[in-house]
């Protein structure tokens, strides 16, 4: 963002701050002189609480301009528009241990995850519409821009670039994950199924949630060739849904055609900024379709909390023999200080949002927020036949620290367990170590 685009962005806030401020001093203004002008007989009791009732009407129509946990936020009094401005900040520390002997020496250091910045509102009380941007590693990558129709509580139809509705580690935000990073079984679902241009339809009822959509591929910058396009859908039935328990049943499916390079990849990272992979598909050609399906679940009782996916893709090919594989997660969490992730589960959008501690962090009056211990175990195959891209199976241990419902620091050890030993690096890495220390801000 340019330092002029800064500075008008700043000119309309303090715009807008100034105009509500305003109009509550003229509303106070006006309510004197109407005292006055009753006091000295010049209108009527009747009068005066007629002028006063418009007066309040007038009032209850000026903007309410608010700073919340969820950052900025600027309404209409009669909530037709609405302007919300928030963003994150996760910046990372990563360390790998136990890789001597690689032919390629993953990076450890430190780097910034995410830098969002993050708008989203309602327009005519009917249209929805977000924008979400990332400023992280120096580079400027859109997430999401997206307008649609709100119908109600229970309903929405968006289009633009979107989260496309498949599994819910993909669903889930990455603040309100209980893991610093989604299991390396999510190295199968992101190539073909994470955010792309498309329509995408969201529909709750009591106890269900139904998402699906049509989809081209992500935002990109000109180019030849047609681009892909997908369709999906996901259903979550939640027969139990309590402040203290809550059970989470999906299933989800997916299809999608290729482009004009009929080209795909499939490779896991031990961390986004190093690019390390044990697993590679590498280049594949002939890639006309992809298929993807699997279930999930989640079951969250009192401070516990169990969740697992399973995925399973099919690739067909126009002249190469046809590929499967598959991959999976099971996790769970324990609150040590009472927190029910529970009552964190949205049904509207099938997921679970972040913990919010029962205490926020304050030593001075003996407070230290909430603790949260974490497991998972994960794997990923991508063998089959004669075709040989890998097999890995990691187990992650951590520790999360919530300072307050905006802020938390996360702690997490991954443990290469096992894999097929088919090429130098899978032969080496079995027992290699991966730690990452996060300070996460989102507002």
């Amino acid at each position: 963002m340019s330092y002029l685009s800064t500075r008008k962005t700043q000119a309309w806030m303090l715009l807008g701050v100034s105009a509500f401020s305003l109009a509550n001093q003229a509303s106070a203004a006006d309510k004197e002189l109407l005292d006055i002008l009753l006091a000295n007989d010049a209108i009527t009791e009747v009068q005066h609480q007629q002028l006063l009732a418009q007066d309040e009407l007038t009032a209850a129509d000026v903007s309410h301009i608010t700073m919340s946990s969820r950052g900025l936020e600027i309404a209409s009094g009669n909530g037709d528009f609405e302007f919300n401005l928030g963003g994150r900040l996760h910046l990372d520390y990563f360390n790998h241990e136990n890789q001597s002997g690689l032919p390629q020496q993953p990076a450890s250091g430190t780097a910034v995850r995410r830098s969002r910045l993050e708008i989203d509102g309602m327009l005519d009380g009917m249209w929805g519409y977000a924008a979400e941007v990332d400023f992280a590693n120096n580079n400027v990558s859109l997430k999401d821009i997206k307008i649609g129709y709100v119908g109600g509580d229970n309903w929405t139809l968006y289009a633009g670039q979107q989260k496309q509705p498949y599994s819910l580690a993909l669903e889930m935000s990455s603040n309100d994950m209980p893991f610093v990073e989604r299991s390396v079984d999510n190295a199968l679902v992101v190539p073909f199924f994470d955010r792309a241009t498309g329509i995408r339809l969201d529909v709750n009822g009591e106890r269900w949630f139904f998402a699906g959509g049509i989809f081209g591929d992500s935002i990109r910058s000109g180019g030849s060739g047609d681009e892909g396009s997908g369709v999906m859908g996901r259903f979550v039935f939640s027969p139990i849904q309590t402040q203290n328990q809550t059970l989470h049943l999906g299933l989800r499916a997916g299809l999608r055609n290729t482009d004009d390079s009929e080209t795909a990849q499939v490779r896991d990272k031990t961390t986004e900024f190093s690019g390390f992979s044990i697993v590679n598909t590498g280049l594949l050609n002939d890639v006309e379709q992809v298929t993807m399906f699997g279930p999930e679940f989640a079951w969250a009782l009192g401070p516990f909390t169990v969740l697992g996916e399973y995925n399973k893709a099919e690739i067909k090919r126009d002249s190469l023999n046809d590929l499967s594989f598959d991959s999976f997660h099971v996790g769970a969490t324990w609150s040590l200080t009472g927190e029910h992730r529970a009552g964190a589960y949205r049904i509207d959008s099938g997921e679970f949002k972040a913990v919010r501690p029962t205490q926020v962090f304050d030593p001075a009056n003996g407070a230290w927020g909430g603790v949260e211990l974490v497991a998972r175990y994960g794997e990923i195959d991508l063998n089959d036949a004669g075709f040989v891209g890998g097999q890995v199976e990691e187990v992650n241990i951590g520790a999360n620290w919530y300072l307050s419902s905006n802020m938390r620091l996360m702690f997490d050890w991954m443990h290469v367990l096992d894999t097929d030993e088919s090429n130098l690096v899978r032969s080496i890495v079995p027992d290699m170590d991966i730690v990452t220390v996060r300070v996460q801000y989102n507002y």
